[in-house]
């Protein structure tokens, strides 16, 4: 077994305050690890395209919502997490790319909605297979099925962080 840095951290914990149950750093601490890794790595692979995570997310956010490849500015920042006004400045960047273009919405001509450009379509369709390809790389070392349980457990992960600070907002102890 190899061992790293948060294994570091945890050894140095169990010296200095052995009373403590320090392993959920084991888990915390790298995913920290991970997420920072995985923003690295995007940033270089989506630079030579002039493009950000967030830019991105939203360009996949119009193909994976199929044709014609539109959404309002608050669909898209539901899709991607992020707020309305933030949305407006990463379609306004992806214009000026001419990824996205406005253009009324059918249902009310006073909402503009973002709509993938043909640039935007060819790009995001070249860079989503590369995307997973290189994702699928990182993972060769899952076993047949490890893969599925393991964004099972990531899953349940999530939902029990999710129930938990629900719990502590309606507490008042949100952090």
């Amino acid at each position: 077994m190899t061992y790293d840095r948060v294994d570091s951290i945890l050894k140095q914990w169990a010296g200095e305050r052995p009373d403590l149950d320090a392993s959920p750093i084991g888990i915390f601490g790298r995913i920290s690890r991970i997420d920072r890794l995985f923003e690295q790595s995007m940033a270089e692979f989506l630079r030579p395209h002039g493009l950000t995570l967030g830019l991105f997310d939203v360009l996949a956010a119009l193909r994976r919502n199929g044709e014609p490849f539109q959404a309002k500015p608050s669909e898209l920042a539901a899709m991607t997490m992020l707020t309305s006004g933030g949305m407006t400045g990463r379609v306004d960047q992806l214009e000026k790319l001419n990824l996205v273009r406005r253009v009324p919405d059918p249902d009310d001509r006073r909402v503009m909605m973002a709509q993938l450009s043909p640039e935007g379509r060819e790009l995001i369709d070249q860079l989503m297979g590369e995307h997973l390809e290189r994702e699928r790389t990182r993972l060769e070392w899952l076993h047949d099925g490890e893969s599925e349980d393991f964004a099972g457990y990531l899953r349940r992960l999530e939902a029990s962080l999710r129930s938990l600070d629900g719990q502590m907002q309606g507490e008042g102890r949100a952090n």
